[in-house]
Protein backbone atom coordinates (compact mmCIF):
# COMPACT_ATOMS: atom_id res chain seq x y z
CA UNK A 1 0.00 0.00 0.00
CA UNK A 2 1.32 3.39 -0.99
CA UNK A 3 0.81 6.20 1.94
CA UNK A 4 1.14 9.36 0.68
CA UNK A 5 1.33 12.92 3.17
CA UNK A 6 -0.37 15.91 1.44
CA UNK A 7 -0.85 19.36 2.46
CA UNK A 8 -4.11 19.91 1.23
CA UNK A 9 -5.31 22.42 4.62
CA UNK A 10 -2.84 24.88 5.68
CA UNK A 11 -3.81 27.32 8.50
CA UNK A 12 -1.11 29.75 10.07
CA UNK A 13 -0.96 32.25 12.71
CA UNK A 14 1.74 33.71 14.16
CA UNK A 15 2.36 34.45 17.79
CA UNK A 16 4.93 37.95 18.13
CA UNK A 17 5.66 36.66 21.67
CA UNK A 18 6.38 33.65 20.55
CA UNK A 19 7.27 33.38 17.16
CA UNK A 20 4.92 30.21 16.88
CA UNK A 21 3.55 29.33 13.55
CA UNK A 22 1.24 26.15 13.05
CA UNK A 23 -0.22 24.22 9.96
CA UNK A 24 -3.17 20.74 9.76
CA UNK A 25 -1.75 18.72 7.12
CA UNK A 26 -3.96 15.95 5.79
CA UNK A 27 -2.71 12.08 5.91
CA UNK A 28 -4.34 10.09 3.31
CA UNK A 29 -5.30 6.57 4.26
CA UNK A 30 -5.55 3.48 2.06
CA UNK A 31 -8.95 2.10 2.10
CA UNK A 32 -9.22 -1.51 2.65
CA UNK A 33 -10.17 -3.63 -0.03
CA UNK A 34 -14.09 -4.68 0.33
CA UNK A 35 -14.49 -0.85 0.63
CA UNK A 36 -12.51 0.71 -1.92
CA UNK A 37 -15.20 1.50 -4.35
CA UNK A 38 -17.38 2.84 -1.36
CA UNK A 39 -17.19 6.54 -1.96
CA UNK A 40 -15.22 8.52 -4.00
CA UNK A 41 -13.52 10.58 -1.11
CA UNK A 42 -10.29 9.66 0.32
CA UNK A 43 -10.29 8.91 4.06
CA UNK A 44 -8.34 11.69 6.07
CA UNK A 45 -6.53 12.40 9.54
CA UNK A 46 -5.33 15.61 10.61
CA UNK A 47 -1.27 15.74 11.41
CA UNK A 48 -0.68 19.29 13.73
CA UNK A 49 2.96 20.78 12.71
CA UNK A 50 4.21 23.69 14.91
CA UNK A 51 7.51 25.10 14.70
CA UNK A 52 9.15 22.51 17.34
CA UNK A 53 9.45 18.88 16.74
CA UNK A 54 8.90 17.71 20.17
CA UNK A 55 5.60 19.14 20.10
CA UNK A 56 4.64 18.08 17.39
CA UNK A 57 5.38 14.39 18.38
CA UNK A 58 3.41 14.72 21.74
CA UNK A 59 0.12 16.24 20.12
CA UNK A 60 0.24 13.97 17.29
CA UNK A 61 0.84 10.49 19.07
CA UNK A 62 -1.56 11.86 21.58
CA UNK A 63 -4.29 12.15 19.01
CA UNK A 64 -3.91 8.87 17.49
CA UNK A 65 -3.83 7.11 20.62
CA UNK A 66 -7.01 8.94 21.60
CA UNK A 67 -8.80 8.50 18.15
CA UNK A 68 -7.94 4.70 17.75
CA UNK A 69 -8.54 4.00 21.66
CA UNK A 70 -4.76 2.86 21.98
CA UNK A 71 -5.22 -0.07 19.69
CA UNK A 72 -1.44 0.33 18.49
CA UNK A 73 0.29 2.78 20.79
CA UNK A 74 3.68 1.71 19.54
CA UNK A 75 2.99 2.44 15.75
CA UNK A 76 3.28 5.58 14.01
CA UNK A 77 0.50 7.28 12.78
CA UNK A 78 0.07 6.02 9.40
CA UNK A 79 0.80 2.44 10.35
CA UNK A 80 -1.87 2.80 13.39
CA UNK A 81 -4.28 4.33 11.17
CA UNK A 82 -3.91 1.79 7.99
CA UNK A 83 -4.54 -1.07 10.49
CA UNK A 84 -7.08 1.01 12.53
CA UNK A 85 -9.13 2.00 9.60
CA UNK A 86 -10.49 -1.69 8.09
CA UNK A 87 -14.10 -1.25 8.21
CA UNK A 88 -13.76 2.49 7.82
CA UNK A 89 -15.45 3.93 4.64
CA UNK A 90 -15.18 7.46 5.52
CA UNK A 91 -13.13 9.66 7.49
CA UNK A 92 -12.38 13.49 7.54
CA UNK A 93 -11.78 16.43 9.87
CA UNK A 94 -12.76 20.27 10.40
CA UNK A 95 -10.64 22.52 12.46
CA UNK A 96 -12.55 24.95 14.14
CA UNK A 97 -10.46 27.50 15.89
CA UNK A 98 -6.93 28.47 16.03
CA UNK A 99 -6.36 31.05 18.89
CA UNK A 100 -4.26 32.22 22.07
CA UNK A 101 -2.05 28.74 21.79
CA UNK A 102 -4.78 26.70 21.60
CA UNK A 103 -6.64 24.46 18.11
CA UNK A 104 -9.85 22.59 18.65
CA UNK A 105 -11.03 20.30 15.66
CA UNK A 106 -13.34 17.33 15.30
CA UNK A 107 -12.68 14.03 13.50
CA UNK A 108 -15.79 12.89 11.89
CA UNK A 109 -15.95 8.58 10.76
CA UNK A 110 -18.05 6.12 9.91
CA UNK A 111 -17.54 2.64 9.82
CA UNK A 112 -19.59 -0.76 8.51
CA UNK A 113 -19.98 -4.13 9.93
CA UNK A 114 -23.23 -5.39 10.02
CA UNK A 115 -24.24 -2.29 10.22
CA UNK A 116 -22.82 1.01 9.70
CA UNK A 117 -22.17 3.62 12.23
CA UNK A 118 -21.37 7.16 12.20
CA UNK A 119 -19.70 9.80 15.08
CA UNK A 120 -17.62 12.60 15.92
CA UNK A 121 -14.96 13.42 18.00
CA UNK A 122 -13.81 16.29 19.29
CA UNK A 123 -9.87 17.86 20.14
CA UNK A 124 -8.42 20.62 21.74
CA UNK A 125 -4.87 20.81 22.36
CA UNK A 126 -2.27 23.73 23.68
CA UNK A 127 0.41 24.37 20.50
CA UNK A 128 2.52 25.46 22.16
CA UNK A 129 3.17 22.85 25.37
CA UNK A 130 1.78 20.30 22.88
CA UNK A 131 -0.84 19.06 26.19
CA UNK A 132 -4.47 17.95 25.56
CA UNK A 133 -7.19 20.66 27.00
CA UNK A 134 -9.66 19.49 29.06
CA UNK A 135 -12.93 21.58 29.53
CA UNK A 136 -11.92 22.89 33.01
CA UNK A 137 -9.14 24.30 31.29
CA UNK A 138 -11.21 26.56 29.35
CA UNK A 139 -13.75 27.76 31.70
CA UNK A 140 -14.68 26.97 35.16
CA UNK A 141 -16.79 24.19 35.68
CA UNK A 142 -17.79 24.12 39.16
CA UNK A 143 -20.97 26.56 39.12
CA UNK A 144 -23.11 29.10 37.04
CA UNK A 145 -21.48 27.74 33.86
CA UNK A 146 -21.73 23.75 34.80
CA UNK A 147 -25.64 24.43 36.25
CA UNK A 148 -26.63 26.43 33.35
CA UNK A 149 -25.51 23.55 30.83
CA UNK A 150 -27.41 21.48 32.81
CA UNK A 151 -30.86 22.99 33.10
CA UNK A 152 -30.31 24.09 28.90
CA UNK A 153 -29.89 20.26 28.25
CA UNK A 154 -32.84 18.68 30.39
CA UNK A 155 -35.22 21.85 28.93
CA UNK A 156 -34.10 20.60 25.22
CA UNK A 157 -34.80 16.58 26.28
CA UNK A 158 -38.12 17.89 27.59
CA UNK A 159 -38.66 19.18 24.48
CA UNK A 160 -37.38 16.19 22.32
CA UNK A 161 -39.76 13.86 24.76
CA UNK A 162 -42.59 15.99 23.83
CA UNK A 163 -41.87 16.01 20.04
CA UNK A 164 -41.19 12.13 20.39
CA UNK A 165 -44.89 11.89 21.84
CA UNK A 166 -46.47 13.92 19.29
CA UNK A 167 -45.13 11.90 16.53
CA UNK A 168 -46.96 8.66 18.49
CA UNK A 169 -49.82 10.51 18.17
CA UNK A 170 -49.90 11.40 14.66
CA UNK A 171 -50.75 8.60 12.66
CA UNK A 172 -48.83 9.45 9.47
CA UNK A 173 -46.01 9.39 11.67
CA UNK A 174 -46.19 5.62 11.41
CA UNK A 175 -44.37 5.41 15.06
CA UNK A 176 -45.57 2.77 17.05
CA UNK A 177 -45.58 2.64 20.77
CA UNK A 178 -43.18 -0.34 20.97
CA UNK A 179 -40.46 1.90 19.39
CA UNK A 180 -41.80 5.22 21.37
CA UNK A 181 -40.62 3.41 24.20
CA UNK A 182 -37.29 2.08 23.21
CA UNK A 183 -36.77 5.64 21.75
CA UNK A 184 -37.77 7.36 25.11
CA UNK A 185 -35.56 5.11 27.53
CA UNK A 186 -32.83 5.64 24.83
CA UNK A 187 -33.80 9.71 25.44
CA UNK A 188 -33.59 9.06 29.09
CA UNK A 189 -30.36 7.48 29.42
CA UNK A 190 -28.49 9.47 27.67
CA UNK A 191 -30.01 12.46 29.55
CA UNK A 192 -29.12 10.87 32.75
CA UNK A 193 -25.47 9.86 31.45
CA UNK A 194 -24.93 13.65 30.24
CA UNK A 195 -20.85 15.21 31.23
CA UNK A 196 -19.71 18.07 30.28
CA UNK A 197 -16.32 16.65 29.07
CA UNK A 198 -16.52 16.91 25.06
CA UNK A 199 -16.14 20.32 23.93
CA UNK A 200 -15.37 21.99 20.85
CA UNK A 201 -14.13 25.96 20.21
CA UNK A 202 -14.98 28.06 17.50
CA UNK A 203 -14.61 31.83 16.44
CA UNK A 204 -17.28 33.80 18.81
CA UNK A 205 -18.33 30.50 21.06
CA UNK A 206 -18.04 27.47 23.19
CA UNK A 207 -20.18 24.27 22.49
CA UNK A 208 -20.53 21.44 24.94
CA UNK A 209 -21.23 18.28 22.73
CA UNK A 210 -24.19 16.25 23.44
CA UNK A 211 -23.85 12.65 22.12
CA UNK A 212 -27.13 10.31 22.20
CA UNK A 213 -26.18 7.31 20.11
CA UNK A 214 -29.24 5.48 19.63
CA UNK A 215 -29.29 1.56 18.29
CA UNK A 216 -29.48 2.11 14.13
CA UNK A 217 -32.84 0.82 14.57
CA UNK A 218 -34.06 3.97 15.48
CA UNK A 219 -31.28 6.25 14.52
CA UNK A 220 -33.63 8.51 12.61
CA UNK A 221 -35.39 9.48 16.35
CA UNK A 222 -31.95 10.63 17.97
CA UNK A 223 -32.47 14.03 19.77
CA UNK A 224 -31.29 17.23 18.81
CA UNK A 225 -29.37 18.63 21.68
CA UNK A 226 -27.20 22.03 20.98
CA UNK A 227 -25.15 23.49 23.95
CA UNK A 228 -23.48 26.96 22.38
CA UNK A 229 -22.22 29.39 24.46
CA UNK A 230 -21.35 33.19 22.98
CA UNK A 231 -17.95 33.97 24.82
CA UNK A 232 -19.19 37.08 25.81
CA UNK A 233 -21.79 35.70 27.94
CA UNK A 234 -19.70 33.36 29.96
CA UNK A 235 -17.05 35.62 29.54
CA UNK A 236 -16.68 35.66 33.88
CA UNK A 237 -15.79 31.60 33.94
CA UNK A 238 -13.88 31.56 30.89
CA UNK A 239 -10.18 31.11 31.85
CA UNK A 240 -8.62 31.37 28.17
CA UNK A 241 -8.35 34.62 26.19
CA UNK A 242 -10.83 35.72 23.43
Amino acid sequence: MTRILTTILLITFGLTSFGQIISVDTLFIPRTEKFSNAQNEKLKFPVIKTSNLQVDKVINTDLKNRFTNNEYPDLTTDSTLIKWADGIIYLDFQVTYIKNGLISFNISAEGCGAYCTSWSDYYTYNYLTGQFVTIDQVIDTAGHFKNQVISDKNRQYEQQKKELKEMLLDKNAELDEETYNWALEQYENCQKEFTLNSFALYSDYLEIIEKCYLPNAIKNLTPTIELKYKYIDIKKDLKIKN
